[in-house]
């Protein structure tokens, strides 16, 4: 026949054999010269090789290498299909660690939110306990000189703060009253007016005297808003204080044995 692959089907022949150009890792004792010097194949030409060389996409890491027939072609399948195998493994293994990791650190933080919930009842309990301490310390012993101090202080701080809360309720009850004066001062001059200078008045007189006193009103109304929370503020700094006071008395007057415990 004129073609001699066509003369028995059943086996290859060495005319049908290709050539093809991949690119490998650079070997290491190429490395430091670079691809350039990578031998050329005695069967591929110069304008093929040549040609592979100017196409290499990373000349610092890969080199051009020839495929010739379906054997070699068959060995790099193999050959990838491994690595890719070894890849896959590896980016198991590393969701594997990775599963592991955040499990362990929940596990932490939850170890950490418990501990830190012990630290501070471990600290309160301190705090008692060094509480009762120095009451036990002082029993028996006379009331020093800066503790009395401390204790007239507190006890005229309070007397201040009592006589603020009293005026302040004052002030709130005269507020209460001008308001009310205001409304039927407003109400009274509205009839007055209407009833005898009705004609006299101008419709923006009646708007303008109308506002005046809607702000006046409105004025008083916040006034006595504001003395109603200095009140409020006032009794929780007189609760405050009367705590503080009877804390302090009583640590100055306890006698007897104390008793310890915790938790």
């Amino acid at each position: 026949p004129l073609n001699p692959a066509l003369a028995n089907n059943n086996s290859p022949s060495s005319l049908c054999a290709f050539t093809a150009i991949m690119y490998d890792p650079l070997p290491p004792e190429h490395r430091s010269q670079g691809h350039l010097s990578v031998p050329k194949p005695p069967h591929i030409s110069n304008q093929v090789w040549n040609e592979a060389l100017a196409r290499n996409p990373d000349p610092k890491e890969l080199a051009p290498v020839p495929l010739v027939g379906m054997p070699a072609l068959h060995s790099r399948i193999v050959s990838q299909q491994e690595k890719a195998n070894a890849l896959a493994t590896h980016a198991k293994k590393l969701r594997e660690t990775l599963q592991f990791l955040e499990k362990a650190a929940r596990s932490s933080k939850e170890s950490i939110k418990h501990s830190n919930t012990e630290q501070e009842a471990l600290r309160r309990r301190l705090l008692e306990i060094m509480r009762k301490v120095e009451i036990v310390r002082c029993m028996g012993q006379p009331t020093q000189r800066a503790e009395g101090e401390a204790q007239r202080r507190l006890g005229e701080i309070l007397k201040q703060v009592n006589m603020v809360g009293k005026s302040l309720v004052d002030l709130e009850e005269r507020g209460k009253q001008q308001a009310r004066a205001w409304r039927m001062r407003g109400a009274t001059m509205e009839s007055s007016q209407r009833s005898e200078v009705a004609d006299a008045l101008q419709e923006e007189d009646k708007v303008a005297l109308f506002h005046v006193l809607n702000e006046q009103r409105m004025g008083m109304e916040r006034l006595g808003h504001i003395v109603k929370r200095d009140v409020r503020d006032v009794d929780i700094l007189k609760e405050e204080l009367n705590n503080a006071h009877s804390g302090r008395a009583k640590s100055f007057s306890t006698s007897g044995a104390a008793i310890f415990g915790g938790r």
